[in-house]
């Protein structure tokens, strides 16, 4: 099952998918929709787009059976000045040098980040007086 969830007058995203790589693309599309709301460059949206899925890859397993119920949501919570990107999911076994390279590629994409179990955080700056 995917949920996704949106207010009205609301500028946050919410989407609820299977813990599984090949649903990734639906946190990409949905990024992608909130990105559209921003300054942003499209050179700077495709670099979101990769530190998102490179973020998820703590949470998703291909090798998980099609039946399991486990779960990755996002948030994605657009401020005056920031797109904060919230990550939950079940911890997987990824190896160390993995972990590295996934964070060393995200913390060159984004402004922010804050990695804990089952939970991560990017911020992206809007705004050329980054903090």
């Amino acid at each position: 099952m995917i949920e996704a969830r949106q207010a009205a007058d609301s500028r946050d995203v919410s989407l609820t998918i299977p813990a599984r790589p090949d649903y990734l693309v639906l946190a990409r599309l949905a990024l992608s929709a909130v990105c559209r709301l921003t300054p942003l460059s499209p050179e700077e949206i495709a670099d979101l787009k990769l530190a998102i899925t490179e973020a998820a890859n703590d949470y998703v397993d291909e090798t998980r059976p099609l039946d399991d119920e486990s779960r990755l949501s996002f948030g994605f919570h657009l401020l005056d000045d920031r797109l904060a990107m919230d990550l939950e999911g079940p911890d997987t076994s990824v190896s160390a040098m993995e972990r590295e390279l996934s964070r060393a590629i995200i913390e060159a994409t984004v402004d922010e980040c804050n990695f804990s179990a089952g939970r991560t955080r990017l911020v992206k700056y809007l705004s050329a007086s980054r903090s």
